[in-house]
């Protein structure tokens, strides 16, 4: 095999990369090796810090110039890549930064339509119009490749506290899954597959009891064990259903079979083995996870974005998520999201502009109020990363609701 170690810089679309100088927690991507297909490839390594790769000439383009690390070169050469400042991301103003959240809202409205056609559909005839489910399908991923990720999930994830909606729960989490599903280079037909599964993961719900449904969010009087039982089996009554109907797939019928299979076996059903669980039956498990813990599904208090993936973040370490999936998860969104609304230490408000994928926790943000609650002149930006001679040192004291309206829909237990 042909290879030569070339920059970040040196790196364009048609090159194949076989190694990347970063470890599996800070690369972008899960394998190892990939061909560099569009410039948001190259663009997601260098902000995740990537200075030097490996290029396989045997599978890829090579580069056009001689300047490369295989030739001879100056030591100063050398010594200038290999001292250039990691990169730093560079964050949109706040103008576009709304003008995308105001379209991933237009999005999300046309979403909700798409996927309340499905469940309205499932009520009234009592099995899955499998053209409804294909159509919605299509329209997430539509929205998931020509939206930034940062818009679209701002806008399914606002305002959700304490909304039970199947349609609105199972459109948060076929989102989501779709979008780590693309993280990981799967095919058109994996998404299209996980897309399905995540779309129709709890449709067993409807044909649970509604006071069951209903006392299962009354944390104040338990359900017994048959009734924790019985709601624990939806996910088979699912797959149940859909074998019924027939018309899909056995992958789409076993992510939803194994959506709260836990790795450490502390989920349901009960005996099953959670390492034999597929990758992308994972991938569904936590958008599942995450969408109920930030709407308080089941009688829980919601949870801010942070909170849930420090949440599920420490059962991860007990075994119970996958730790790369959940990682790439947390990078792609970050715990503080790019448009959340932030109170700092200074008693300042911020949204925050841009992610530091070394730095989760220190995003950049752009100062929007002083510590008086009037607006600022003019926007400040801040990296609270980086704040060298800065005293006092920002940093973020708590995440401050989104002013905008709820969206009123349907509960949990009727579509």
């Amino acid at each position: 095999m042909a290879t030569k170690t070339i920059s970040i810089d040196q790196l364009r679309v048609g090159m194949y990369v076989a190694k990347i100088d970063l470890s599996w927690f800070q690369s972008p991507f899960i394998r190892r090796s990939l061909l560099i297909e569009n410039a948001d490839q190259i663009d997601k390594l260098r902000r995740a810090g990537a200075r030097h790769l490996v290029i396989d000439l045997s599978r890829g383009d090579d580069i056009e110039t001689s300047t490369d690390f295989d030739t001879p070169a100056a030591p100063h050469e050398i010594q200038l890549s290999a001292t250039t400042a990691p990169f730093k991301p560079v964050p949109k103003p706040l103008t576009q930064l709304n003008e995308e959240y105001a379209q991933a809202r237009v999005a999300r409205k046309q979403l909700e339509q798409a996927v309340h056609s499905v469940f309205s559909s499932i009520s009234a005839q009592g099995s899955v119009d499998p053209q409804l489910a294909a159509e919605a399908v299509q329209e997430v991923t539509i929205v998931t490749r020509t939206l930034p990720n940062a818009a679209v999930f701002m806008a399914l994830s606002q305002q959700r506290a304490g909304d039970s909606s199947l349609s609105q729960h199972a459109l948060s989490t076929c989102t989501l899954s779709l979008v780590i599903g693309q993280s990981f280079g799967f095919n058109p037909l994996e998404l299209q597959e996980l897309a399905m599964a995540a779309l129709l993961h709890d449709i067993g719900l409807l044909q649970i009891p509604a006071s069951i449904i209903q006392r299962s969010a009354n944390t104040s009087h338990p359900l017994s064990r048959h009734e924790r039982e019985t709601l624990q089996s939806h996910p088979r009554l699912g797959i149940l259903a859909l074998e019924r109907q027939g018309g899909f797939d056995t992958r789409v019928l076993q992510m939803i079979g194994e959506h709260h299979i836990r790795l450490d076996d502390s989920g349901y059903p009960q005996g099953t083995r959670g390492e034999f669980t597929s990758e992308r039956s994972r991938i569904l498990m936590i958008a599942d996870y995450y969408d109920e813990l930030i709407t308080g599904f089941g009688g829980a208090s919601p949870l801010a974005p942070h909170q849930a993936l420090q949440r599920i973040f420490r059962e991860s370490q007990d075994g119970a998520f996958d730790q790369v999936i959940l990682s790439r998860f947390i990078k792609l969104i970050g715990i503080y999201p790019i448009h959340s609304r932030v109170q700092l230490n200074t008693s300042e408000k911020a949204v925050v502009t841009e992610l530091n994928p070394s730095t989760l926790h220190q995003p950049v943000v752009t100062i929007t109020h002083t510590p008086g609650g009037t607006e600022t002149p003019a926007p400040l930006i801040i990296d609270l990363s980086d704040q060298k001679n800065v005293t006092p040192e920002r940093t973020i004291d708590k995440v401050l609701d989104s002013p905008e309206p709820a969206h009123p829909d349907a509960s949990r237990q009727a579509a």
